[in-house]
């Protein structure tokens, strides 16, 4: 989820008709189609998500200026109170984070997405917040980054990790974490990542530094940075490169791709050869999946510039 700042405030935005644009003839994507895909308007937004049937991912959750929506079925469902909700992998757990401290505490919400029911747990002390909830792929556990106030902004000082079998959280800060720093878990869970000074850092759960990629930039926003496999990672490109997103080998720290692709955002991997990316396209914004060349295949969602402006964000999960 995107960055929350301090005592997150919930706000609704106005709703803002637009169409789903999806190029045509719609190019064929990893995964054949077994049925006709399916467009579902997100409440509170101008959003239509284009879905089918064989989709390795789909939309989980969206946050909209403070705003938190759970998926339930084929709908969505606001959750009162809550600045922001991740749903873990196989779509049986999520992570909500309320808007407000309570007891002068930060804290989470572990959910049972089937049943709606929920055990909050603290995870910092005010002044503290601790957001951006970054699930395991196991979905045993999550990670969640951990900020103070500095001036204007917020800088990064460490991370909580949340048990979700023991529903437990514990916080560990970390000494000279890259203030814009947001943790997420490596692909095997052993360890947690976040750009480090144009880079990509590996740390133990303890906090200590297991490795530094240096010079990859870092790495894209989303449920996961990396592909399905483990093996590539993907990075926005060092200021030397004049591609905006790069993909590289996760075990040499080599170059394995420079997409030609001018996205606002990535939201992640779709599967090992395609991104999902965020373009502009003139009043609106679409959600493409794009090829490692930089060739848009497909056009999974569609909202306004104002929605945009607005911090929407869809939360992707692997089903």
């Amino acid at each position: 989820m995107p960055l929350t700042h301090g005592i997150h405030r919930l706000l609704r935005g106005a709703v803002i008709a637009v169409a789903l644009t999806v190029p045509a003839p719609l190019a064929a994507h990893a995964g054949a189609h077994t049925a006709a895909p399916v467009d579902i308007k997100l409440p509170g937004t101008s959003a239509t998500v284009r879905e089918d049937s064989a989709d390795p991912a789909r939309v989980t959750s969206y946050t909209l200026k403070g705003a938190a929506y759970l998926r339930r079925g084929t709908g969505f469902v606001r959750r009162t109170g809550d600045a922001e909700v991740t749903v873990a992998p196989k779509g049986a757990r999520a992570l909500a984070v309320p808007a407000a401290y309570s007891s002068g505490y930060d804290s989470v919400v572990l959910l049972d997405v089937a049943s709606g029911r929920g055990t909050r747990i603290r995870t910092v002390r005010k002044p503290l917040v601790a957001n951006s909830a970054r699930w395991s792929r196991d979905a045993g556990r999550a990670v969640l980054t951990v900020r103070k106030r500095s001036g204007s902004a917020w800088a990064t000082t460490g991370f909580v990790i949340v048990d979700a079998a023991a529903g437990s959280a514990r916080t560990v800060t970390v000494p000279g974490v890259d203030a814009a720093a947001t943790f997420r878990w490596s692909p095997d869970g052993t360890e947690l990542v976040a750009g480090h000074r144009g880079g990509t850092r590996f740390y133990g759960q303890d906090g200590s530094v297991r490795r530094t990629l240096t010079g990859t930039g870092t790495p894209v926003g989303g449920e996961d940075a990396f592909s399905p496999s483990g093996r590539a990672l993907a990075t926005w490109c060092p200021a030397s490169y004049t591609e905006h997103v790069c993909v590289w080998n996760r075990t040499t720290g080599r170059v394995a791709a420079r997409v030609g692709i001018r996205p606002q955002s990535i939201w992640g991997w779709w599967d090992e050869r395609h991104l999902i990316a965020v373009v502009a396209s003139g009043g609106t914004r679409r959600v493409v999946l794009s090829d490692l060349t930089g060739r848009t295949v497909r056009t999974l969602a569609a909202f306004s510039a104002a929605d945009w402006d607005k911090k929407l964000y869809l939360g992707y999960t692997r089903k």
